[in-house]
């Protein structure tokens, strides 16, 4: 059976929550407090498709509640696992505008292309009039 994130919101609840506290000193709100389970992490999810089930799957085996020390748990799952967990959860808050700006990345830019052509061919000129330097084997 394929598993949803409606299945597995109690676990994705305190699994981010576990894995992105915020900082408020800094100025980095938690996975809840961006109620990133809701909008953000649903979005990531659907960016690979082909990962998702295994993401879902694997949440699906945590608790429903939240542990004592939830981050042991996470840390007892395999490296591929904590890797797909990482993925998804840390791909979902890096989603985030608020926290884009915090990080001080713009996103993607246009950035203008006037190429130098006098330049590449001061760098090139030498090479060609040098000529082959390779012997044949």
């Amino acid at each position: 059976m394929t598993q949803s994130l409606q299945d597995v919101q109690r676990q994705t609840d305190w699994l981010c929550d576990a894995m992105i506290p915020g900082d408020p000193d800094l100025g980095f709100p938690s996975a809840s407090d961006l109620e990133m389970q809701n909008t953000l992490l649903p979005a990531a999810l659907g960016t690979r498709p082909d990962l998702a089930p295994d993401f879902l799957a694997l949440v699906a085996r945590f608790p429903r509640d939240c542990p004592p020390d939830p981050l042991a748990l996470i840390n007892a799952a395999s490296e591929d696992e904590r890797a797909l967990l990482g993925r998804f959860i840390a791909g979902a808050y890096l989603m985030c505008p608020q926290v884009t700006y915090r990080l001080g990345y713009p996103g993607f830019q246009e950035l203008p292309v006037d190429p130098d052509y006098d330049e590449i061919m001061a760098a090139v000129e030498p090479i060609i009039e040098r000529g082959p330097i390779y012997r044949e084997v």
